[in-house]
């Protein structure tokens, strides 16, 4: 009796009677994150008012890259643009640095990297605001810079990767300290599962989402014609296409590759029996009863010299 109680409540959920409470926590979901994103835009604001008077210039020349720096080539943009507008306009964000003492640099840069490039470039010293927290610290302060410039995904799954190695951090306290769920963590991590040969085939892998990373790596566990697959889809994947859409073009592909394996032409005898097949992939196959009538060492060798004369 205990027993169909608790399936009937598990279950009650999902009845469609219950639509209206559906609806009803979807409302208060939305009013959460409404209220979520107003305690975070004052956060934001009182952050940046705090650090309007700390802020100070330094040589860009005395200033490194921060090592987890999250990045990557094809995300920089257009760097010249950048420092045409700070030269213009002045810097109106300043970067955030952190003191060390390491031969001729002074500061490494936490967040702003596309800001310091661009100064670098310009020739001009670049305004920052100085943060005494760890590496674990800057992170968080990083990922917060972050959220509102678009970063993507892959180069997010690559820093969280070396800090929590070089930090001897859990995953699960790591996506605790950035405040993401497990579960998603564990998508965005994903990234780093899918071999490096599908992402450099993609090449500009700033619109995958992480559900889409996560199929991706798990299919290429299954092995390396999945990768091949990949990377033959990789223009779409650079596209942003889902990990639903992607499953279909992925059975489409192999479907296609199946059709294409199975074009066979087959060969006849002078007696109209099948002397052997061929499929448009290159595999020959004979019937069992050419195999037993010839030497295949003696028909391998003389096959050889054939296609050797014939593409010399």
């Amino acid at each position: 009796m205990t027993t169909d109680i608790r399936k009937k409540a598990a279950a009650n959920p999902f009845m469609k009677d219950n639509s209206s409470d559906w609806k009803e926590l979807a409302r208060q979901q939305i009013d959460e994150n409404d209220l979520l994103k107003e305690k975070i835009q004052h956060l934001e604001a009182k952050s940046l008012d705090d650090r309007r008077n700390d802020i100070f210039e330094v040589n860009t020349s005395k200033c490194r890259n921060w090592k987890y720096s999250d990045r990557n080539s094809f995300e920089l943009g257009d760097i010249d643009e950048l420092a045409e507008d700070i030269k213009k306009n002045g810097q109106l964000q300043p970067a955030i640095v952190r003191k060390i003492d390491d031969g001729d640099f002074e500061y490494e840069i936490i967040a702003g990297e596309r800001r310091w490039r661009a100064c670098q470039l310009a020739g001009i010293p670049i305004k920052a605001v100085e943060t005494d927290a760890d590496d674990a610290g800057c992170i968080v302060i990083q990922t917060s810079e972050n959220k509102k410039k678009s970063l993507s995904y892959y180069s997010l799954a690559k820093v969280y990767s070396r800090l929590m190695t070089d930090q001897n951090i859990s995953q699960n306290k790591m996506a605790e300290k950035l405040g993401i769920p497990s579960t998603s963590f564990r998508e965005i991590l994903s990234f780093n599962k899918v071999p490096n040969i599908v992402w450099e085939s993609v090449q500009d892998i700033s619109l995958v989402k992480p559900r889409t990373a996560s199929y991706i790596a798990r299919q290429c566990e299954k092995g390396v014609d999945y990768t091949h697959a990949f990377i033959a889809l990789a223009d779409r994947i650079k596209q942003g296409i889902g990990a639903d859409s992607l499953e279909k073009l992925l059975n489409k592909y192999f479907s296609n590759k199946s059709i294409k394996r199975n074009a066979t032409r087959v060969f006849h005898g002078k007696d109209g029996g099948i002397l052997f097949r061929i499929t448009s992939e290159g595999r020959v196959a004979f019937s069992k009863n050419v195999i037993n009538k010839i030497d295949l060492e003696d028909f391998s060798v003389k096959l050889k010299d054939f296609i050797e004369d014939n593409i010399s």
